[in-house]
């Protein structure tokens, strides 16, 4: 099962990183450090994410990326300050691409559809941050596909190990217990191996 964690509080974040047994996924979410929006995933959480060996791929939704959307216009350059960030606190190898285009109302006034996908690469080639070729491949792709393929080979270890998932509701103090004894794993859940172990 693929876990994705966009939608979700803080808390859920934190909790679902502690017990996960697969990498997970924020398939459209920013950086809390540059925008203080509660769908953002904060420093400490994207940290947990490259524990984890999940990704973050950054939204493009205008409200998620600055401030104050109905004042303020986004720019690529607003998207480019959240992947920095991300980038900067998980690592190259846990930031994608997330634009959100399908159902929201504001978008950079510059990437105004996933046409325009070459500005933000641009953009980012240009801006402080050494982007190399293998970077950016990393970025549009590859972070995702790697994080794909884990979560298949922790099902088929599972499958061998003839794990069934785990599909009933936790009490907090269950929750706990499990984190507890999770925590002397080089990656939180069953991964005791680190997670770029599993990609063949």
């Amino acid at each position: 099962m693929l876990v994705d964690l966009s939608h979700v509080s803080t808390e859920v974040m934190r909790d679902a990183l502690m017990v996960t047994r697969s990498p997970v996924i924020f398939s459209h979410s920013s950086a809390r450090n540059i925008t203080n929006h509660p769908r953002n995933v904060p420093d400490d959480v994207l940290k947990m994410v490259k524990k984890n060996g999940g990704i973050v791929m950054v939204n493009f939704y205008a409200c998620h990326i600055v401030d104050d959307c109905a004042r303020q216009e986004a720019t690529v350059q607003n998207v480019v300050a959240h992947i920095n960030h991300v980038r900067k606190v998980a690592g190259v190898d846990h930031v994608g691409i997330g634009g959100d285009f399908n159902g929201v109302d504001k978008m950079p006034r510059d990437i105004p559809d996933v046409s325009h996908y070459p500005h933000v690469f641009e953009a980012l080639i240009l801006s402080e941050v050494n982007w190399t070729n293998e970077d950016l491949g990393k970025l549009a792709s590859a972070n995702i596909i790697r994080v794909l393929k884990h979560v298949e080979n922790i099902r088929d270890v599972m499958s061998r190990l003839k794990m069934k998932p785990l599909n009933r509701w936790l009490t907090p103090a269950q929750l706990k217990s499990w984190a507890e004894e999770t925590s002397s794993l080089k990656t939180p859940g069953l991964c005791s191996v680190p997670w770029r172990g599993y990609v063949k």
